[in-house]
């Protein structure tokens, strides 16, 4: 059950086309998380707050599109308006969309992280706390955020030719590494753990036989 209101959520974010139906997705994912704690759900509580975390990502890079293209006012709370000969047309700004300049500036640093680091992150936190805080995503954005010119050398170039080669690397493979860093680091498994494992095994089986059968036809 879990699985499918996690996919629910991970889908209904990813059809999201403004950020105020991002931002209701956020809003509610804390809520849950808030709820989950009080019953003790540890498995809600992960969940949850991993689909907050991901809200406030696409809510930070629509913000920062917004702003860019000029759909938002870019300097916060002052109200932009542009004039034409036929009507008075007002830019929204982050207090129109229910959203303070903390958030923003957060969210829009969520954001800056690649793709792999921040799944990488993700998958750190449940593993370390069991839950995906913002501030601890936010750390591990400030850990990486570029800083001066970019170094030189041969390991800076193994370590961009490694990160490249992950980027370009599909989801599947980007999580199937992860999962078994994930497995190599435990000695032990819940029975929640061990369930999952059983059912991505099947679910590669019969990828598999159905791969198999295609290539005899």
């Amino acid at each position: 059950m879990q699985l499918v209101r996690y996919e629910q959520a991970r889908n209904a974010l990813a059809e999201c086309q403004r950020i105020d139906e991002v931002k209701d997705i956020r809003d509610k994912a804390e809520a849950m998380a808030a709820y989950a704690r009080q019953a003790k759900d540890q498995d809600l509580i992960q969940m949850a707050t991993e689909i907050k975390v991901r809200a406030e990502r696409k809510a930070g890079e629509m913000l920062r599109q917004s702003a860019d293209s000029g759909e938002r006012a870019a300097n916060g709370d002052n109200r932009h308006t542009t004039k034409t000969s036929n009507d008075t047309t007002s830019k929204p700004t982050l207090t129109d969309l229910g959203i303070t300049r903390d958030q923003s500036s957060r969210w829009q640093s969520l954001a800056s992280m690649s793709d792999t680091h921040f799944e990488t992150a993700v998958e750190t936190a449940k593993q370390s706390a069991g839950e995906v805080t913002t501030a601890f995503m936010l750390r591990e954005a400030k850990k990486h955020k570029p800083a001066g010119r970019p170094q030189t050398g041969p390991k800076a170039d193994a370590i961009r030719a490694e990160l490249k080669k992950l980027q370009s690397e599909s989801q599947i493979c980007m999580y199937a590494r992860l999962a078994m860093k994930a497995i190599e680091a435990r000695t032990d498994f819940s029975p929640e753990e061990r369930q999952a494992m059983n059912d991505l095994r099947t679910a590669i089986d019969r990828s598999s036989i159905s791969t198999l059968k295609v290539a005899n036809q």
